[in-house]
């Protein structure tokens, strides 16, 4: 037996919570499907629980500064294991609250992993739901690399977990989580190498911002080695190896931990979006505008400037309804307008989107 809904949403993070909200309070029917803890990956696995590591990191960096204003200190000593048991308190109980606050505002929650099985329908478990929207914000997971001994590697959310702290860590990749963590880690006493595959690290950035990045980075202790062709990562004694090759030179690393830090890519595993009619190149997603009803929508981690996981399509005119997608500054917009048919943004050409993504 099928279950219909106005709209499903699939994911429970920041983008697909404020989309159910804002769907429900214009009077709409919302299913929303979670496979994992309710709350998503920034207030359990990702920004609010790093910060507490990060403002513990600035603590240490203002005590470093008092000498500057004639203030004389003894050497600060951190307690990792203290912190990182503060750090878990502010994630304890909050999928909970989360899914608590779902059924207050009558929206219900499915526990399991969706797959599309027919354009605007789903399957998740033994139920099928279909509805007229859609809302894929499943969000992202870390990108898996293809390098032997990848199964030494920890993550950003295993960091978050981990009650020691290492006397040598290395990160393979030099993005922005890899040098948030990597700048707390280094403050917080311990020996910190990137090992970034591109000519500079945070490739997307501002090459100024960067360079001044880079040089605060090894002002600190860190060392940055650039243009890295990492070729294994292997156990040995006393922990683990890193096997690289840079500047023609084959190079081995001693570390503790080696944690990959090449960034995240959208989770789309076993939605299977052939079967729902989504136009797809592997894990990117054609956006366009829509002539007709039902249709499905991105929203959240999936969608970011610039536009790498969406693939912008021509628009068909006229077009009601409007195709909407976007980043986290239109996803309460975004979610509203899905439920009402009205209109939020769009591209008329791939090189418009580019344009609107500088």
């Amino acid at each position: 037996m099928t279950e219909a809904y106005d709209a499903i949403v699939l994911g429970s993070g920041n983008a697909g919570m404020a989309a159910a909200g804002a769907l429900r309070a214009a009077g709409k029917s919302v299913a929303m499907v979670e496979s994992w803890d309710v709350g998503g990956t920034c207030p359990l696995r990702g920004c609010v629980p790093k910060k507490v590591l990060v403002a513990a990191a600035q603590v240490l960096h203002q005590i470093a500064l008092a000498p500057q204003h004639h203030i004389e200190v003894d050497a600060p000593r951190l307690d990792w294991a203290a912190l990182i048991a503060r750090e878990r308190g502010f994630v304890e109980g909050v999928p909970e609250a989360f899914a608590k606050s779902l059924e207050g505002r009558g929206i219900e929650l499915i526990r399991g992993r969706a797959r599309f099985t027919g354009p605007a329908r789903v399957a998740v478990g033994a139920r099928v739901l279909e509805a007229d929207k859609v809302l894929i914000a499943t969000g992202s997971k870390p990108r898996p690399l293809a390098i032997p001994g990848a199964e030494h590697l920890i993550t950003s959310e295993d960091i978050l977990e981990m009650a020691e702290l290492p006397e040598r860590l290395v990160f393979i990749g030099g993005g922005v989580i890899a040098l948030e963590f990597a700048h707390v880690f280094a403050r917080a006493g311990t020996k910190v190498t990137i090992l970034e595959a591109l000519p500079r690290l945070l490739p997307r950035l501002y090459p100024y911002s960067v360079a001044k990045i880079h040089a605060e980075s090894e002002r600190i202790g860190i060392e940055v080695a650039t243009g890295v062709e990492v070729k294994e990562i292997a156990k040995v004694e006393g922990g683990l190896e890193v096997r690289f090759v840079h500047e023609g030179e084959h190079k081995t690393l001693a570390a503790d931990r080696v944690a990959n830090g090449t960034g995240r890519v959208p989770d789309l595993d076993g939605l299977d979006l052939a079967a729902g009619g989504i136009e797809h190149e592997g894990t990117r997603i054609a956006v366009r505008m829509m002539t007709e009803e039902p249709f499905t929508g991105v929203e959240g981690d999936y969608v970011q400037f610039p536009p790498r996981n969406v693939i912008p399509k021509p628009l068909q005119k006229p077009h009601p309804p409007l195709w909407v997608a976007g980043g986290r500054r239109e996803t309460v917009l975004t979610a509203a307008r899905l439920g009402m048919g009205s209109l939020g943004f769009g591209f008329e050409t791939p090189e418009e989107a580019e344009e609107q993504a500088e």
